[in-house]
């Protein structure tokens, strides 16, 4: 490859790179930390509302409940423009352009700090209004305007680890992010406990605790960004607008940005719907929710696994390449679907249990299950796709099908179904029924426009 002027001498990787060596091993590498990373960033919300269901009770862990979409819509907007960041960051790693890379770093990183303080302004002064016009049962509303007010007071720390965890896994390295997650996870159990069973904190305690575990994670992958010897090493000093690569991370990450919000949009109109049947179904659904996030991390995982690989193999004109790691990212993709689907279809009740012994919130929670399990196979299916087609740089349309999908079609099914057949079950089935016809509209979308951009045809 040509260097280009200011990279004439480029520091020895230490990252792995996704565009040499066997795929399906390469694939799994990348993947098992990414994978044990998200599983301790899990444990933040997760250790947040098992503390609370045992130790507070129901009613505070529907109030966490409530503000999960919330803090989703929010947060979710500015990570999901940071993917644009990613993609190209991937792309021009796999290229070896270190010049571009360093502005894309810092372009980045600018413009994170500048959302992130925008958040966490709008995040405290609209959470209350947000929570009634969701419809919140008023016994949860104090509870939960005070857990996202502390929440949001973090929300750059989140974004400044999000964007340093995405820069160290565009450039292929996912085990630094491994390391930060697990701290900070250790952080965030130890003070939930002692804020919640000691303090006697209730949900102000676990909020405390989630910023705190934010704080360190955000630090720790700083200092790993700013004294690495990579070329995507990170200068404090160095951090502004290149008006030109924000416009080309702006074109990549609004649509990503966009899809993420009107989706967790979508789902803060479910959840009001689902405030509808009470706090025993808020607390089901929500215990659900953190059940779920654990089973699909693995499938989430390795759609990102896939944008970074399909990035990387284009940036170094590998497509032969690009075609056989797309087969190796369906046929694991859907191994995995197919098993975890029947496992939560059957057997959630168990797990469920771990964070409430009341038998009502068990029931909701397990009914949910019973609905989303079998329709695995079409979510992981149509991540497997939005991956790759992000790769290749294409995140607008992407962005349309989605939203035509996971959030109009979603919220269509809501508003005709429900008063038709005002059952739970109604509400729960809108999530694999919007499933199928999200991946039926990304397959044709691939067949007609992805593969042939590829080299796959």
């Amino acid at each position: 490859l040509t260097r280009h002027a200011g990279d004439s001498i480029m520091k020895e990787r230490s990252s792995t790179s996704l565009t040499e060596g066997p795929i399906t091993r390469s694939i799994l590498l990348f993947t098992g930390p990414l994978i044990i990373g998200n599983l301790f960033q899990q444990l933040y919300n997760t250790t947040d509302s098992f503390i609370v269901g045992n130790f507070v009770g129901s009613g505070a862990l529907a109030a966490i409940g409530a503000s999960a979409q919330i803090i989703n819509l929010f947060i979710g907007f500015i990570i999901g423009l940071t993917t644009g960041a990613g993609i190209i960051i991937a792309q021009y790693y796999g290229a070896g352009d270190g010049t571009r890379l360093h502005s894309a770093v810092h372009t980045s990183f600018w413009f994170c700090i500048l959302g992130g303080i925008l958040v966490s302004i709008a995040g405290c002064l609209l959470s209350p209004l947000i929570l009634t016009a969701m419809n919140t049962p008023s016994e949860v509303i104090p509870d939960a305007a005070l857990y996202l007010r502390v929440y949001f007071l973090g929300a750059l720390f989140n974004i400044l680890y999000n964007m340093g965890a995405g820069t160290l896994q565009a450039t292929g390295d996912t085990k630094h992010p491994l390391y930060y997650l697990c701290l900070s996870s250790v952080v965030n159990v130890v003070l939930d406990i002692l804020f919640v069973t000691v303090f006697h904190m209730a949900v102000l305690g676990v909020a405390l605790a989630t910023l705190i575990a934010q704080l360190v994670s955000a630090v720790c992958v700083l200092w790993k960004l700013t004294h690495t010897d990579d070329i995507y090493r990170l200068v404090p000093s160095q951090i502004r607008s290149d008006q030109a690569m924000l416009v080309k991370i702006l074109k990549f990450g609004i649509p990503t940005g966009l899809q993420t919000a009107i989706t967790s949009l979508s789902n803060v109109i479910v959840q009001s719907y689902l405030n509808g049947f009470g706090s025993l179904a808020m607390a089901g659904s929500n215990i659900y929710g953190k059940v779920d996030s654990f089973a699909l991390l693995p499938a989430n995982c390795l759609s990102l696994t896939t944008t970074t690989y399909i990035a990387q193999n284009m940036g170094a004109r590998k497509f032969d390449r690009v075609k056989k790691g797309f087969k190796s990212f369906l046929w694991l993709g859907n191994l995995y679907a197919v098993v975890m689907g029947i496992l939560l279809c059957f057997f959630s009740a168990g797990p469920l249990r771990l964070f409430t012994s009341d038998p009502e919130v068990v029931h909701f929670g397990a009914m949910m299950g019973q609905v989303l399990g079998p329709g695995y196979i079409l979510l992981i299916t149509c991540q497997i796709l939005i991956g790759t087609a992000r790769g290749a740089g294409d995140t607008f349309s992407t962005m349309l099908l989605s939203i035509l999908n996971l959030c109009g079609l979603r919220i269509l099914w809501l508003t005709i179904m429900i008063p038709l057949f005002p059952s739970i079950y109604t509400l729960y089935l809108g999530y694999p029924v919007t499933w199928g016809t999200a991946a039926v509209c990304m397959g044709i979308y691939y067949r007609k426009k992805i593969k042939p951009r590829l080299g796959l045809s």
